[in-house]
């Protein structure tokens, strides 16, 4: 009635008049469940609605487990990032097998998210002001280009000219982008400029540039891979081969 996607177990105590851990609402969940119109998430005590219209399936949203571990977490920091954010925002044609999630690691885990996603643990600063998308943080297009350059395996295979990187570095601000450094370090922002570079957004790859204090040593991809190419300037290394197929 309320237009609600996910409900917990005190929501429907509170709709029957009933205590949380009552008998009356423990057997409601089980019959909402065994009849359909409930989905367990991986988040205790939450559950995905299936509206009667629909049928007794999921509703196939990539963000309903991380909504579901919000209602549980709301101070949960987190986001999702790389290829799976870059379709949410409309940059990649196709989404990723496995959504991944970046949580803050000094917040502990989440068996829920790791159930649901691919997750990685990174600084509660690096998640700071991640915009949000139906109620969940997702990285947007200045973000996706961090994302690529702290996760580049979660971002498809940067060596294809037509990666999502290149549609998205078009719609990215270049002065946002050159903010998000102070946040990153050297060698990411390095990192950074480098993939701006070579999905030909200059001024974006400049502005990155202009907030580096001397040269990083850093690489891109698998240090034990050969190096394919090396910008001397900004001291990286690339071991993926970035736009060369």
């Amino acid at each position: 009635m309320m237009g609600r996607t996910i409900v917990t177990v005190s929501e429907i105590a509170a709709a029957l008049g009933a205590a949380t851990s009552s008998r009356r609402t423990r057997n409601a969940v089980q019959e909402l469940v065994s009849l359909g119109w409930l989905r367990p998430l991986p988040s205790k005590g939450t559950y995905e609605f299936l509206p009667a219209r629909g049928g007794p399936w999921s509703a196939g949203d990539p963000l309903t487990e991380a909504r579901a571990a919000l209602v549980r977490r709301p101070d949960f920091r987190m986001a999702i990032v790389g290829t799976g954010a870059a379709f949410l925002r409309g940059f990649s044609e196709r989404p990723p097998a496995r959504y991944a999630v970046a949580i803050d690691r000094d917040q502990g885990g989440s068996v829920a998210l790791t159930h649901a996603y691919q997750t990685v643990k990174t600084t509660g600063k690096r998640l700071d002001a991640v915009p949000v998308l139906e109620g969940v943080p997702v990285s947007d297009a200045p973000r996706l280009l961090a994302d690529a350059a702290l996760w580049p395996e979660l971002c498809g295979d940067l060596r294809s000219i037509d990666h999502w990187l290149g549609r998205s570095l078009r719609a990215t601000d270049a002065a946002t982008a050159a903010t998000l450094t102070s946040s990153l370090g050297t060698a990411v922002a390095a990192r950074m400029a480098y993939l701006a570079g070579c999905f030909q957004a200059p001024d974006v790859a400049a502005a990155i540039r202009s907030t580096l204090h001397g040269r990083a040593r850093t690489t891109i991809g698998d240090p034990r891979a050969p190096i394919v190419r090396r910008d001397a300037g900004l001291g990286v290394d690339d071991r993926v081969g970035v736009a060369t197929r």
